[in-house]
């Protein structure tokens, strides 16, 4: 399991199969865009990975910039032929998501 920490938002991936999952928690903001790239770039590059799974349990907080950098993943997942999940929103995610119809554009679990 990797681990990515930029002190406001806490970032674990673990690849199983062919499935990529990435474990938020903490405020996911703009100052988190450098570590999120970070998380999911290798797995876009990986022809074992077929499946991006974005955890959003843990998350405290979220602005238009972590939505920006979701809509932006959703591309890159799109381009390399992907499957992308929002899995588990916390409450403040949920209700985000549901305000920028983000279940429009997503999968969501």
């Amino acid at each position: 399991m990797e681990s990515f920490d930029n002190n406001k938002l806490c970032i674990n991936v673990t690849a199983l199969s062919n499935t990529a999952t990435i474990y938020l928690s903490g405020y996911f903001s703009f100052d988190a865009h450098r570590a999120f790239k970070a998380a999911y770039i290798n797995h876009l590059e990986d022809a074992k990975i077929g499946n991006i799974v974005i955890n959003l349990s843990g998350v405290k907080y979220l602005d238009s910039s972590a939505l920006g950098m979701l809509l932006l993943l959703r591309d890159h997942v799109m381009a390399a032929s992907k499957s992308l999940i929002l899995s588990s929103p916390s409450s403040i995610a949920a209700r985000t998501f549901d305000m920028a119809g983000f279940h429009k554009m997503f999968t969501i679990n």
